[in-house]
């Protein structure tokens, strides 16, 4: 399966912030993966590339937003994915705000930011009930 845009972007990222040239780019992603081009990563190969661009110095913000990995609460992954679910439902419209009112509704937490990693399974999914009875009502 071919890496999604927003992981090929980092990737690009990570590069531009080393100061990598093509030459080394290329080279690094051979060795640590066996390709020659970042479009055939698979997600655990990706990981291992960003491991290795941490190891020369790569500092990524996006754990910043996500609020990073933290024992047994939501991981950036969840958080990420409820903010898209949150997204779909709402068509665009629902703000951190709107998903923390229906979070402190539904589960008794006020921000995505408290959830722990099996209240976030639950809220991913309510919101994939829900986002796919809007999509039966809509069509």
């Amino acid at each position: 399966m071919a890496l999604d845009s927003k992981k090929s972007s980092v990737i690009h990222v990570a590069v531009k912030q080393l100061g990598m040239t093509d030459e080394d780019y290329r080279s690094l992603l051979f060795n640590i993966a066996g390709v020659r081009s970042s479009r055939d990563l698979d997600d655990s190969s990706f990981d291992a590339v960003m491991f290795r661009f941490h190891q020369l110095g790569f500092r990524s913000t996006w754990n910043r937003a996500n609020y990073g990995y933290r024992a047994d609460m939501a991981t950036p992954r969840q958080v990420a994915a409820i903010r898209k679910l949150w997204g779909q439902f709402t068509d665009g419209k629902g703000t951190d705000a709107t998903l923390g009112k229906w979070l402190e509704s539904r589960f008794k937490v006020a921000s995505v930011r408290f959830l722990t990693a099996e209240t976030a399974r639950k809220a991913m999914g309510a919101l994939n009930v829900m986002v796919k009875k809007k999509g039966k009502v809509a069509a």
